[in-house]
């Protein structure tokens, strides 16, 4: 009977050991990588893009050099780490003017991904930040959808 209890005790610690060493592990970038993948569909893998911001008011921002090419539709992902509050917000843009966001302003619609058309190659700029000035961790990921 006391290797009975001894034996349950042994198992009800390694089952509470083994659901806190879960819960204690942060989400990795390379697993957001992945979700995003899931999330982008049939579509051919380019580039990711690694996001972290501390707050800040304004909110920071990170900007990256892209180039594109004329005819080729690309898909742009996003994934928020689960750790942070903080909502990733992309927006493409070609000089000063934004051609695409995974934010609208004015619906308050967020979008997991979006489709655009390149219509002349050139150098593009991708504007990651968070909504509200929150920090946070994400991951952008660039995909081919088709050539025109």
């Amino acid at each position: 009977m006391a290797m009975k209890r001894i034996l349950l005790a042994v198992a009800i610690i390694w089952v509470g050991l083994a659901f806190t060493a879960r819960n204690a592990n942060a989400q990795s970038e390379e697993e957001l990588v992945q979700i995003c993948g899931m999330i982008a569909g049939e579509a051919q893998y380019l580039k990711d893009f690694r996001v972290k911001l501390d707050a800040g008011d304004p909110p920071p921002v990170q900007r990256i050099p892209i180039l594109l090419k004329k005819d080729v539709k690309y898909r742009f992902t996003v994934c928020n780490s689960k750790d942070y509050e903080g909502k990733v917000v992309l927006q493409l843009f070609d000089n000063n003017r934004m051609l695409a966001t995974t934010y609208v302003i004015g619906t308050g619609k967020d979008y997991p991904s979006i489709d655009w058309v390149c219509t002349k190659t050139g150098a593009y700029h991708l504007f990651f930040s968070f909504r509200d000035g929150k920090a946070g961790l994400a991951v952008g990921l660039l995909s081919l959808v088709e050539m025109m």
